[in-house]
């Protein structure tokens, strides 16, 4: 039986930054909620395997530094990088994102034959993105807040020290109630995806995939830019 075609959806580079960010969003995660939940069996729990108290500030913190500097080589990489600002270009919102929110509702509650064909990017994809970019910016911000405390409290009032925590919290839930889960599901556990989607790791997808999930773009990897649109299709 002939071996399936691969594409390399992910560089390097990008599959770098995926598996920094998740690094350290999993430890920041794990370590924050210990210290949030510190006076429950959970909590305790936590702090036990992550080696006591203070080692779990050291870890957080260090995991701070590292969601940092993710940030920084992302920003590098999009501004900075021909890769990087088409990829940036390719998850920018369009219309036809919105088109496509509608026609996949449709296509779920049976009124669509088919579901409406992705370019690289799906609108679920872009949501995503933009959510975690907003997400890590709120996140720093009030992490460096909240660490550097002692060197701000004769500057800014008390009330904006109990909203950068109130916000950090609620950040950090919000990653993990809704943007991990739905990342796992999307990415891992979706009917063409499961068990293991492992282009996180290698950045191979099977041809097959591509047509099956991003089929705009498996046409621009595969069809001249005029085949495309004789064929009234864009991304």
């Amino acid at each position: 039986m002939p071996s399936e075609k691969k594409v390399l959806r992910f560089s390097l580079s990008w599959r770098i930054q995926h598996f920094l960010l998740m690094v350290s969003v999993t430890l920041l995660i794990i370590t924050g909620f210990a210290l949030r939940y510190h006076d429950t069996w959970f909590g305790r729990f936590l702090i036990f395997i992550e080696g006591g108290f203070e080692t779990r500030g050291t870890l957080h913190r260090i995991s701070a530094v590292l969601l940092f500097i993710t940030a920084v080589y992302h920003l590098i990489y999009i501004l900075f990088t021909r890769e990087g600002r088409k990829e940036f270009r390719e998850l920018l919102p369009r219309k036809k994102d919105f088109a496509d929110f509608v026609e996949s509702i449709r296509y779920d509650i049976g009124k669509n034959e088919k579901p409406p064909m992705y370019g690289r990017y799906s609108y679920k994809e872009k949501i995503q993105y933009w959510a975690f970019f907003l997400f890590v910016i709120l996140m720093i911000l009030s992490g460096i807040v909240l660490w550097f405390h002692n060197y701000l409290f004769g500057i800014l009032p008390k009330w904006f020290f109990d909203f950068s925590q109130a916000l950090h919290s609620a950040t950090a839930t919000l990653v993990i109630t809704f943007l991990v889960l739905w990342h796992l599901y999307l990415v891992h556990f979706s009917p063409s995806n499961f068990p293991i989607n492992a282009s996180f790791w290698h950045g191979y997808v099977s041809e097959e995939w591509l047509k099956e999930n991003h089929y705009l773009e498996y046409l621009n990897l595969t069809s001249s830019s005029e085949e495309i649109k004789n064929k009234g299709y864009r991304k």
